[in-house]
């Protein structure tokens, strides 16, 4: 990775997304903890859910697309500050809150949030692409955000505990800021190609498009399929610690800890694995997901089950990494942001299902057989990654994307697909 962290101009991105991850993080844990508080019900532990993911999944492409096209200088330092701004109401409302004002709030900063990671993710891809570089782009940044995302959630308990909510919210404020001007004051960012019409007609139009494009369709697709069952864990392993195991608060503790440290570690395997082929990477990182789940449902004890956790923790840093990626290099860049924010979506709003089912299994069966449908979706996931994905199996200049530098990817024509992902040669 250290070509690219020779770029300037991608280390200071990689600064702001990092700080992003982090701030979103710790807000995440503030507002959950200050909703529960106040409402003091399960209701409105799901209404910050709702506003914080399922919302902004459906509105960000619309932000997006009106954004598109306009210099990342000017729209992502704006996006941030508009989150500086949300934080700073949000730390005011806290001696004064009422549920529904911070609710909308958190619907408008999930928006925000989700469009800046958007705009980033565009902007760094471009930019790399034409470098050969963007494998490498992608290893630094998703190895940074799994760090961000253990980071996170401890920094914002901490602040909580020593603080309070208001101060953890002004740290926010402050993060915000500094991206902003960070980013204000970067020199090279990439200028996008010019984005005409209406916004809710190019949202269509980047729908109509990632029908036609066979490639595109079925990542997206069967990434959705398998981020469903990847995520049936989510509310299923705190049952299982603490009913099944029998090891309290401390062992689902331990269970988080070791799934996030098998996912830092994954995404240091998709850095040094990152030549091979995308879809071989995204079918070793589910079938991972599949064996860890699949001894976290059999585990006898505590320390089985973290293995387990680990296991499936590397199959989720490796696989969502490799399953972006393989979106990247099939995308032109004209498409690059609205396809992007159609997938990041989906990785926000299908997670909700994935907990719901996990929950209603856990509910009716107990936790082993929740993660048994968990092991066995993520392996049939395994299986057809290789039927439906066969171009991301196929060869091109290594970390290079094709579609992404020369815009010339289109909907494939039958047994004509474009072709993606780098040659399955020894990782250096």
């Amino acid at each position: 990775m250290r070509r690219v962290l020779q770029l300037a101009t991608f280390r200071r991105l990689l600064v702001a997304t990092v700080i992003n991850e982090i701030a979103s993080a710790v807000g995440s844990v503030a507002l959950a903890l200050l909703v529960y508080r106040r409402t003091g019900s399960a209701i409105g532990a799901t209404g910050f859910f709702l506003c914080s993911q399922f919302a902004p999944a459906l509105l960000s492409p619309s932000l997006v697309a009106r954004l598109d096209g306009r210099p990342a200088r000017r729209v992502l330092p704006a996006l941030y500050t508009v989150e500086a701004l949300i934080f700073l109401v949000l730390a005011w409302l806290v001696g004064r809150f009422s549920v529904a004002p911070a609710l909308v709030l958190i619907v408008i900063d999930g928006v925000m949030f989700m469009s800046a990671r958007v705009v980033a993710r565009a902007t760094w891809t471009s930019m790399t692409a034409g470098e050969g570089l963007m494998r490498e782009a992608n290893a630094a940044i998703n190895t940074m955000v799994a760090a961000s995302n253990m980071l996170g959630p401890a920094l914002g308990g901490a602040l909580v505990a020593v603080g309070g909510t208001r101060a953890a919210l002004l740290v926010n404020v402050l993060a915000f800021t500094l991206v902003a001007i960070t980013i204000l004051t970067t020199q090279g960012l990439p200028q996008p190609q010019s984005a005409d019409g209406i916004a809710i007609r190019r949202v269509r139009a980047a729908l109509a498009y990632t029908r036609r494009s066979p490639l595109i369709r079925n990542l997206i697709c069967l990434e959705g399929v398998g981020v469903l069952f990847f995520t049936i864990s989510i509310p299923v392993e705190v049952v299982l610690a603490q009913r099944t195991l029998h090891s309290g608060a401390g062992g689902y503790g331990t269970l988080l800890a070791t799934w996030g440290a098998g996912a830092v570690a994954g995404s240091m395997m998709y850095a040094r694995w990152r030549r091979f082929a995308s879809g071989t990477l995204m079918t070793a990182g589910a079938c991972l997901l599949g064996v860890g789940f699949l001894a976290m449902s059999l585990a006898p004890s505590l320390l089985v089950a973290a293995v387990g956790a680990t296991v499936a923790g590397v199959g989720n840093g490796l696989q969502g990494v490799a399953a972006r990626t393989a979106v990247q290099e099939a995308t032109p860049e004209r498409w690059m942001a609205l396809v992007l924010s159609l997938n990041e979506s989906m990785f926000l709003g299908v997670p909700g299902l994935g907990i719901l089912l996990g929950g209603a299994v856990a509910t009716l069966a107990g936790p082993r057989p929740a993660l048994a449908v968990g092991a066995a979706g993520s392996l049939l996931v395994a299986l057809a990654i290789p039927w439906l994905l066969r171009p991301a199996f196929g060869r091109s200049a290594p970390g290079a994307s094709v579609a992404a530098v020369r815009g010339e990817a289109r909907p494939a024509e039958p047994g004509g697909e474009a072709r993606l992902g780098a040659a399955a040669v020894k990782p250096q």
